[in-house]
């Protein structure tokens, strides 16, 4: 596991226990049970995302958000990286260059014609919803 793999499965480890995922019998995942239900093979699993970092983090023998805490100390001070651990950081703002806005837009072209919701569509590739909109309301 990468360093930047730990830090995505500590920061799951800071969401809701509401935050779940579908994952069918070929171990693909779905953020919803319609799209699990339209693309997935049956059976389907649905998997909180806390657990799961939990489990994927045990394999570095860390079993708690507490041990991962003191790991992320660790880096923190080998690295001489400043911040507190305990809060997730914020996206920030994110601009994009005309070129990354097109082929983002192209990108959506070809999910929504897959059947994408724009929802599942900004979580995998980052852009908001309301960035998305206004691009596809602007082209």
């Amino acid at each position: 596991m990468t360093i930047q793999e730990f830090l995505n499965k500590y920061a799951d480890l800071s969401k809701s226990d509401a935050i779940v995922y579908m994952e069918d019998a070929e171990g693909k995942v779905f953020h919803s049970i319609d799209e699990a239900h339209k693309k997935g093979t049956h059976p389907f699993v649905t998997k909180n995302v806390k657990d799961t970092a939990l489990a994927d983090l045990g394999e570095l023998g860390i079993h708690s958000k507490n041990e991962a805490s003191k790991f992320i100390g660790l880096l923190q001070f080998i690295y001489g990286v400043e911040g507190k651990s305990d809060k997730p950081m914020g996206r920030g703002r994110r601009t994009y260059s005309d070129q990354e806005k097109a082929n983002i837009l192209k990108a959506w072209k070809k999910a929504e014609a897959e059947g994408k919701t724009k929802a599942d569509f900004s979580k995998e590739t980052g852009v908001t919803y309301q960035t998305l909109f206004k691009w596809i309301k602007e082209a």
